[in-house]
C-alpha cells in the first residue's frame, strides 16, 4: 500500500512540475529561468518604398532583470559584397549594472524599447532586422529577426 501511494505521489509531482514548465515556456505564468524572453515587433512593415524610412518598436516579454544589453541592426542582402550583406543601420545600448538597483521580475508591461530614426532604405532588395537582448544578470540571450523588402 505504501509503495503504491509513493508511486502515485511521485507521478503527481512529475505531472505538476511538467505542467509548470510547459506553462512558463508558453508565457502563461512567469518563473525565473523557466520563462524565455520573447521579442515582439510593432510597426515593422513587410515592404517599404525606395528612399523610404522605417520606424518600429520592440517589446520584450518574459522574465529577467532590469539590467540588459540591447542591439538592433538592419542588414541588406547584397551578393556582390564579400560577406553577401551590408549593414544599413545599427543601434546598441547596454545598462551599467553598477549604477542601478537590480530587480528581477516579469518583463511584461515594464520593459519596452523603442528604436526609431530616419533610416533611409535607398536600394531595392531584401533586408532584415535583427534584434538581440542579453540579460546581464541571468545571462539569458534572446534574438529575433524579421525580413522585409524594399521596392
Amino acid at each position: 500500500m505504501n509503495a503504491r501511494l509513493l508511486i502515485v505521489a511521485a507521478l503527481l509531482s512529475a505531472v505538476a512540475i511538467g505542467t509548470i514548465v510547459v506553462l512558463s515556456q508558453a508565457q502563461i505564468i512567469f518563473l525565473p529561468y523557466f520563462t524565455p524572453a520573447k521579442i515582439e515587433f510593432q510597426g515593422l512593415q513587410d515592404e517599404y518604398p525606395v528612399n523610404g524610412s522605417m520606424t518600429y518598436t520592440v517589446s520584450l516579454k518574459g522574465y529577467g532583470s532590469n539590467c540588459i544589453g540591447f542591439t538592433a541592426q538592419t542588414v541588406r542582402k547584397e551578393d556582390s559584397l564579400p560577406k553577401g550583406e551590408e549593414r544599413v543601420a545599427y543601434f546598441s545600448k547596454t545598462d551599467d549594472c553598477r549604477k542601478i538597483s537590480i530587480s528581477q521580475g516579469p518583463y511584461n508591461y515594464s520593459q519596452s524599447f523603442s528604436y526609431s530614426g530616419h533610416v533611409v532604405l535607398g536600394h531595392p532588395g531584401d533586408y532584415r532586422v535583427e534584434v538581440a537582448v542579453y540579460d546581464e544578470i541571468s545571462k539569458q540571450n534572446s534574438m529575433e529577426m524579421r525580413a522585409f523588402r524594399v521596392k
